[in-house]
């Protein structure tokens, strides 16, 4: 069964799809991907989450009918909520040199103390100076940072905790696929991890110079494609 995970941004919200039986693959897809007219991020916006899922489930070809959301702006209250350092800042590790394209911010790699205005910067979806969707990694920082919140060794732990998580997210996931949810996806990071970008690298064209916009998509490049009707070709 697999499970929609929306960083929930509006028209530049991001998808992440994870199998909760096989566990080892996430893709990662972009909001500016276009279905004919509209873009993936403005079908989003302008439907319920149910006709939603029909959407996505026919655009990609797969059966999706489990999701979990959670808007940049929880993400960043529960960062809050889960304590700052006494400076107001909070660690991050950048895994390289980029510009954000909300405020400007030149990013450098390694660790740097990060306010909570600077953090959403850091997390905002873009494609990146390299033309890469790196922003993807960075935005699964934040979403598992919400383990401490869903991982847990026991469905006990998870049912005791459950009313704190429908503070910050939406789902219909039940107590059991959001325990395997936790222990899966949200615990693992990056380790034994297959992560398929889409639209994947060397498949796409971004528009003039920075900032980018995604511009065309070779689907015959791809693993996961667009469905051949809902192409621009």
């Amino acid at each position: 069964m697999k499970v929609l995970f929306i960083f929930d941004d509006g028209i530049f919200s991001s998808f992440f799809v994870y199998d909760l039986q096989n566990k080892g693959t996430l893709w990662r897809i972009a909001p500016e991907i276009r279905l004919h007219n509209i873009t993936l991020g403005e079908l989003y916006v302008k439907n319920s989450i149910d006709d939603f899922l029909k959407y996505f489930s026919a655009a990609f070809s797969q059966s999706v009918t489990k999701y979990f959301i959670l808007t940049k702006e929880e993400g960043l209250a529960a960062i809050k909520e889960a304590g700052l350092d006494t400076d107001g800042t909070l660690t991050i590790t950048s895994e390289k040199d980029f510009t954000a394209l909300k405020n400007g911010q030149k990013f450098l790699l390694g660790p740097q103390k990060l306010s909570l205005a600077e953090i959403d910067a850091y997390i905002s979806y873009q494609i990146d100076d390299d033309r890469s969707f790196d922003v993807f990694s960075r935005q699964e920082d934040l979403i598992r940072f919400m383990k401490w919140k869903t991982v847990t060794p026991s469905l006990g732990a998870i049912t005791q905790n459950l009313g704190t998580v429908k503070e910050h997210t939406k789902s219909n996931l039940g107590l059991r696929d959001m325990l395997k949810l936790g222990t899966g996806y949200l615990a693992k990071g990056n380790a034994r991890m297959k992560k398929i970008n889409v639209p994947a690298p060397g498949s796409y064209t971004v528009t003039g110079d920075f900032p980018y916009h995604l511009a065309t998509v070779d689907w015959g490049q791809n693993i996961i494609q667009l469905h051949p009707d809902l192409r621009d070709e």
